[in-house]
């Protein structure tokens, strides 16, 4: 399990680097954080179970500009391996599902906080980068993009393996207390969960032309879904 971890925490750091520093590839997206953490501990499908709805929920959260939305990545990477795990021992119910998606917001916010402290970290680099250019040292611009870089990675790093450690022990000792009643209660929230994404999605649409792109987003969404619970 620790090789698990550690691979997770290396392809986890890839995808924090697409989130906003590199390549900006969508590799950060939930759906294929999720599913990259599922294929990663075991369960490729309920990877893609909670990434399909995590992209559902924060398809209009995007990291533009100077905004710092909640770390959806975070949250897939979080929710994906304990997906993955807990359907390898207790299995992946719709209460455990329900309750895993509820806990990624935690978190999301976690990682948001330490995304507000890497920006921090990132603009002083930039202003000893100007410094340097100012007195001549033209290299200082190579170095500076690099440390950037390398901060960006080595932060997606660490909380890739916290969140997908967080995961795995979630999976293993938090979900196999919750009682019967406790999973029918979590279970009944479940339809709930694509109900607030499309909400969300629908508030960003302008005009009436953006409709039908807006229906048939959210079928495909909808039939993802469906079809990823029918085949776990």
């Amino acid at each position: 399990m620790i090789w698990r971890i550690l691979l997770a925490g290396l392809l986890g750091g890839v995808c924090y680097l697409d989130r906003t520093a590199a390549c900006q590839l969508m590799l950060h997206r939930p759906l294929i954080a999720a599913t990259l953490m599922g294929t990663i501990f075991g369960n490729f499908t309920a990877g893609a179970q909670v990434g399909a709805v995590l992209e559902l929920l924060y398809i209009a959260r995007l990291p533009v500009g100077a905004s710092v939305p909640p770390d959806d990545t975070g949250a897939a990477i979080f929710a994906g391996s304990a997906a993955a795990a807990a359907s390898s021992s207790i299995g992946l119910d719709g209460g455990s599902f329900t309750a895993l998606i509820l806990l990624s917001v935690l978190f999301a916010e976690l990682g948001k906080g330490a995304d507000r402290m890497v920006r921090k970290v990132n603009g002083r680099i930039a202003h000893i980068t100007l410094e340097s250019v100012e007195h001549g040292d033209l290299k200082a611009v190579e170095h500076g993009l690099l440390a950037g870089l390398a901060l960006f990675a080595v932060t997606g790093v660490i909380l890739s393996l916290m969140f997908s450690g967080a995961g795995v022990t979630v999976s293993k000792f938090l979900l196999p207390r919750f009682g019967p009643a406790s999973r029918m209660d979590f279970s009944s929230l479940q339809p709930l969960l694509p109900l607030v994404g499309a909400a969300s999605v629908y508030s960003c649409g302008r005009t009436e032309r953006t409709a039908g792109v807006f229906l048939l987003t959210m079928a495909a969404m909808f039939g993802a879904t469906v079809f990823f619970r029918w085949m776990g």
